[in-house]
């Protein structure tokens, strides 16, 4: 099994179950600076710029340096990368005490004595200490904690002796029991040290080759003393992966006006209507009304695409009305007149069809705002989109958008947009889904009253790290003194691609580096897009990513409702039994995506937010699964991996235990759910990268073909 992950991105869960995956590869370590690139949004006259030159690399707005650690960076060649991989037991995935290098790893010179900082001594009276993974350098030399404990659960707490002694991530192993080991390989350091907790996933198989490995050292008898060196020096980024000549690459810049005619011009010259098309026919807002949409609607239930041209020509009319919306909509609804909000979609065509033939289409009485998350992951997200851009240019007035975090570029090429786009279009059109992805709203203001957003609140201010942070309800960083205001964040430039460095560079470790090289922009796009509530109080750790994102408590819903003068905050972003879900007392949410990536056993939900007497009250609905072609979630992502190959590596599944009769352990098995929607319910997998996986063959446009049918036939 198999799914496509971010290298970039380690804490950021992939994709679902059977498919699959492949990754941003090549594109990452492209940002010269650290900073998330805000983008200039197209004038009429000019071409806006999505990057500075210096951080374009293969036309996408590409990560910065994955490597960005606490220690320096060494140039590495791909040899030596090469030569670190067939190493034995060097990679954690190789070794079963979670000791090992990764690929988000950076590189560093444990030698480089110009690196240290200050000695910590720290007696090891038991194992384990509360390191949870040591990592090494290129030259597979030195160990250095790239995870850990950073508090002690209780008084005495073995794991956290290493915390409680003031050992701090990124330091590095310095001597153990009076012998210096700065120069020793890493094996051997970890050998000496047999410092590990335990995994009791652990195969028979894996233990036994474990077990017989050769080994210089047997472990130092306890108690002995273990000195680490603090590791921090100059951040030189990686040089960035060159351009692959005459392979496809997201487009890494805006579109002007004319550079939209272009493209229209080019695909009406280039893709006629084909003669046997006999569906609806776009040409221009002013074709669209409520017969060509319910025409539209069944065509597409059949199968039956817009012809390319037409999509093009759809998806540049609402780029054109995007650029007239603001960062945060204001919308007014009379008394005795009502709102539909709607949630995550996530390309489950037929489903929306069913809740627009239940609750009818928009009108000027009967307004939505679908909010975010309409791609990737279902498998009719083209169908989907280009349904809800129809509705738009026709009723610009009452069918409103706000972005969620599959309105990006980093996670359309991982959950299947993108594959799902050059299978049925091509590339092109979706770099311009993309720009109006840019363009969408991040909120609406209703009656000054509900405010909506597809996932969270602003976060804290300052945005800090704080060491031994877990996902303990009692964890968390106080309220704010004063939450964000509605006028804050109604001036964040929306236009702009998030990067994986993007999520860590919005958190620090102290006020002044806070204050001095946050963006603050970003900082509020982030928490919009990809926040969710929690019980405790305050502000906590998220579950979707490792470092930049949180969660919030009532008291946070209830301090920013009191200070903005609302009465109630609506979002999306997981997924609800129901639907829906009251989560905090202002808060509610809303997912309309039924039975969820087919597994879910979800319904879909919508609100109907009514305005009673001059206040808004919400009613909540919920409707069931809508049958659907035998297509499973996320087979466009295969599609991608063929297509794309440049752009991505197969990862596999290492997620679950197989017994044999006796109840030992023989073997692990993949689950078939867990995505960053089914978090919350503690559906969390664990992805590889599959070594044995074919390479960056390219095919013929008809082996491609060939082979997702067979992949279509077989699923």
């Amino acid at each position: 099994m198999t799914a496509f992950v971010v290298p970039s991105a380690p804490a950021q869960r992939p994709c679902a179950a059977g498919t699959v995956a492949g990754a941003l590869r090549g594109c990452h370590e492209s940002f010269a600076q650290d900073e998330t690139p805000k983008l200039d949004a197209p004038s009429q006259a000019s071409t806006g710029v999505l990057l500075t030159t210096s951080m374009v690399i293969g036309g996408i707005a590409g990560s910065a340096s994955r490597g960005r650690w606490l220690g320096r960076r060494r140039n590495v060649t791909s040899s030596s990368r090469l030569a670190l991989r067939a190493a034995p037991w060097l990679k954690a995935r190789d070794r079963i005490d979670g000791h090992g290098w990764v690929k988000q790893d950076p590189d560093f010179d444990a030698g480089d004595r110009s690196a240290y900082g200050a000695v910590v001594s720290v007696e090891m009276k038991k194992r384990p200490m509360g390191v949870t993974r040591f990592t090494h350098g290129t030259d597979g030399k030195g160990a250095r904690i790239a995870e850990m404990n950073e508090k002690s659960r209780y008084p005495g707490d073995p794991r956290g002796q290493c915390a409680v002694g003031g050992v701090k991530p990124g330091s590095l192993v310095k001597s153990i029991g009076g012998q210096d080991v700065i120069g020793w390989d890493f094996v051997d350091i970890m050998d000496l040290l047999e410092d590990f907790e335990p995994n009791y996933n652990t195969t028979q198989d894996a233990k036994a080759a474990w077990d017989a490995r050769p080994r210089k050292h047997q472990p130092i008898a306890l108690p002995a003393v273990v000195e680490y060196v603090e590791f921090t020096v100059s951040d030189t980024p990686a040089a960035a992966a060159p351009k692959l000549e005459g392979k496809w690459y997201p487009r890494a810049s805006g579109f002007s006006d004319q550079e939209l005619a272009a493209e229209l011009s080019r695909a009406k010259q280039q893709f006629p209507v084909p003669a046997d098309y006999n569906g609806v026919r776009y040409a221009g807002p002013s074709s669209l009304n409520d017969a060509w949409i319910k025409s539209f609607m069944q065509q597409q239930k059949t199968g039956v695409l817009l012809p390319k041209a037409m999509a093009y020509e759809l998806v540049i009319d609402l780029i054109k009305l995007q650029r007239q919306e603001k960062t945060m909509m204001e919308i007014n609804v009379p008394v005795g007149q009502g709102i539909t909000i709607c949630g995550d979609t996530h390309g489950q065509y037929f489903d929306v069809v069913t809740l627009l033939e239940t609750n009818g289409l928009p009108s000027p009485s009967n307004p939505y705002i679908f909010n975010g998350d309409f791609v990737d992951r279902g498998s009719w997200s083209v169908e989907n989109i280009l349904l809800l851009y129809a509705l738009k240019v026709q009723n610009p007035a009452f069918m409103h958008f706000n972005r969620g975090n599959h309105e990006l570029i980093e996670a359309n090429l991982i959950y299947g947009f993108c594959g799902e786009c050059f299978k049925k279009y091509d590339g092109d059109l979706f770099n311009l889904f993309s720009e109006s992805f840019r363009l969408l709203s991040l909120c609406a203001l209703i009656n000054k009253e509900a405010f909506v957003c597809h996932a969270g609140l602003p976060g804290p201010v300052p945005r800090l790290w704080l060491p031994g942070q877990s996902h303990d309800p009692e964890d968390a960083i106080p309220v704010n003194v004063s939450a964000t205001t509605l006028d804050q964040i109604a001036k964040v430039d929306r236009y702009t691609e998030l990067q994986e460095t993007s999520y860590k560079n919005c958190v620090k470790e102290d006020k002044a580096a806070y204050d001095a090289s946050t963006d603050k922009d970003t900082s509020v796009i982030i928490d919009l897009l990809w926040g969710d509530p929690r019980g405790g109080a305050g502000y906590g750790p998220s579950y979707r990513k490792g470092r930049g994102i949180f969660m919030f408590g009532p008291d946070v819903t209830e301090k920013f409702c009191k200070d903005n003068n609302l009465s109630m905050v609506i979002r999306s972003h997981e997924m609800k039994e129901k639907g829906w879900k009251q989560d905090h007392e202002k808060l509610w949410t809303v997912f309309s995506a039924p039975d969820y990536m087919d597994t879910g056993g979800n319904q879909g939900g919508y609100l109907k937010v009514v305005n009673e007497g001059g206040k808004l009250k919400i009613h909540p609905h919920s409707i069931p699964k809508t049958p659907h072609p035998p297509l499973p979630p996320m087979i466009y992502q295969q599609y991608m991996n063929l297509v794309n190959p440049h752009l991505t590596r197969k990862m596999k599944k290492q997620t679950g235990i197989k017994y044999d009769k006796d109840g030992n352990i023989v073997g692990q098995v993949a689950v078939e759910q867990g995505d960053d929607d089914f978090v919350q319910q503690g559906m969390t997998d664990v992805w590889v990268e599959d070594d044995a996986a074919a390479g960056d063959a390219a095919l013929t446009q008809e082996q491609i073909d060939a082979a997702f049918a067979k992949i279509c036939q077989s699923s």
